[in-house]
């Protein structure tokens, strides 16, 4: 953990040296993630992130929000405990000039010695006040001490001198301001990195990360795809993509995933099979969210599927029927409710719109096959079927993944084969990709066969964009719902 905060922060201090100095060129590649990307379209897996008045290369930087280890001086997160005495340097240590002092000062933060990496970057900050360099040292010695809130008003008054660095400032600070449980502030900072620079990567996966952790899986699920449209993969994220309703309960026993909020927490209780006590959770919560409104009304729908609580779903129905709500978790709640009133049609349409809103919802196929069998339509019965038996799969797959790090190869082919059947073709690829970079460090794969086949990959998913993926994704849905509107409000 704390190896790659101190990677994160010590990107940001390479960002600040380019910022006011001579700009070279930097890359730097995230272990455990796989680009599809030849090495001609992006040397790097990390963010470019450049300052809108820039003329100089991308200053790349890191925007993983690991949490750091707490050090022996310091408390839980965002406190701060006193060292046991003052941080000083030695009085017959030699003088040391000021990029002597970060030099040392750096060294020491990469061996642990919190105190002395601060007693450094005090000397460095009174020895040079108007650098750089030395506020930036020192924001970063005082996160590693778990003094959140003073390392962001460091680097946000450095902004002040350092407009050009505000994207790259903004992304570490984000990073602390989560780490502080600021989560609205952190995701502030970075939809604005996302406005100015929509491909971020770095951006898009830290934020991505954040909104799964408070339950907000259909939000986090589009910039999980917008990795996949740039061929920049990770199998924790791909994971994530393959059952948007809740995550697998092996990886919401991750540190990256641990839940925050009444939302975040009810949706692992149901990865764990605990419907009532996530649906107390959230009655508890007493919270007007709409999200949270409609993964009450599922998890209603869902009891009632397995024989309990028949009278409170339906009291929970007639309130919700006069609501508005977009979320998939309340389409398939409200298309339960008509499917037990026998009014299939209705129920369909409902299910339509929450297939189209989350395509990895298995229950929802179950669901519309039952009506379409009830309104004999055999034919489309058995595709919703066959796509609900396909998904579950995917499902079945996934949670082995999570379950045992070393993924079999065999398992990575089936997934984006089901993926590809399922007309999710840039995740099916994001998989080979993942594929090739396992065989790769197996050593089953030559680095040329490697090359090639990441080449290969790379040229089928520009190929995907660029013929559309959103059309074959509509005309894939069309044969389910070409009758049923999965825009109507009509419930």
């Amino acid at each position: 953990m704390k190896s790659t905060f101190n990677r994160a922060t010590g990107l940001l201090f390479v960002t600040v040296l380019l910022v006011v100095g001579c700009r070279n060129d930097s890359a730097t590649t995230e272990s455990g993630q796989t680009s599809s990307n030849p090495a001609s379209d992006a040397p790097s897996i990390a963010d470019a992130v450049v300052a809108p008045d820039s003329t100089g290369p991308a200053a790349e930087i890191d925007l993983s929000s690991a949490e750091p280890t707490v050090d022996r001086a310091s408390g839980p997160a965002g406190e701060s405990t006193p060292a046991t005495g003052p941080a000083t340097i030695a009085a017959d240590e030699p003088q040391l000039e000021p990029a002597e002092l970060h030099d040392a000062a750096l060294t020491a933060l990469e061996s642990g010695d919190l105190d002395r990496a601060f007693a450094l970057a005090r000397k460095a900050t009174s020895a040079t006040p108007d650098d750089p360099q030395s506020t930036f040292l020192m924001a970063r010695v005082l996160a590693e001490r778990n003094r959140f809130p003073e390392a962001v008003k460091m680097l946000d008054d450095l902004l002040v001198e350092l407009p050009d660095a505000r994207l790259p400032i903004y992304g570490q600070t984000a990073d602390w301001l989560v780490l502080q449980g600021r989560y609205d502030e952190a995701e502030k900072r970075y939809r604005e990195i996302l406005t100015e620079v929509p491909d971020a990567s770095m951006a898009q996966r830290t934020l991505a990360q954040l909104l799964l952790r408070q339950g907000r899986r259909l939000e986090a699920g589009t910039f999980l795809r917008q990795l996949c449209q740039s061929g920049v993969v990770e199998p924790s994220n791909l994971r994530s993509l393959l059952r948007l309703a809740y995550p697998f309960a092996a990886d919401a026993d991750t540190d990256e995933l641990e839940p925050i909020g009444p939302l975040g927490r009810a949706r692992v209780e149901i990865s764990q099979g605990n419907w009532q006590d996530a649906l107390q959770s959230l009655k508890q919560a007493d919270l007007k969210d709409p999200a949270v409104e409609a993964l009450v009304g599922r998890i209603h729908a869902q009891l009632h599927l397995q024989g309990q609580d028949r009278e409170a779903f339906h009291r929970w129905a007639q309130s919700a029927l006069p609501t508005q709500n977009d979320a998939p978790d309340f389409w398939f709640a409200i298309a339960t409710h008509h499917a037990d009133q026998g009014e299939h049609q209705e129920a369909v349409r409902c299910l339509c719109n929450a297939i189209r809103r989350d395509p990895t919802d298995a229950a929802s196929y179950r669901l519309m096959a039952g009506s379409f069998n009830a309104l004999e339509m055999d034919d489309r019965a058995a595709e919703a079927s066959r796509r609900a038996e396909l998904i579950a799969e995917t499902h079945q797959i996934g949670e082995q993944m999570a379950s045992n790090p070393d993924i079999e190869l065999d398992q990575v082919s089936r997934l984006a084969e089901l993926l590809d059947e399922l007309a999710r073709p840039l995740e099916a690829l994001a998989w080979r990709t993942v594929r090739v970079a396992l065989e790769r460090s197996r050593g089953t794969l030559s680095a040329q066969d490697a090359s090639q086949a990441i080449t290969k990959i790379n040229r089928d998913r520009l190929q995907r964009l660029q013929s559309g993926v959103a059309e074959s994704t509509a005309a894939f849905h069309a044969f389910l719902c070409s009758e049923h509107d999965g825009t109507s409000s009509e419930r």
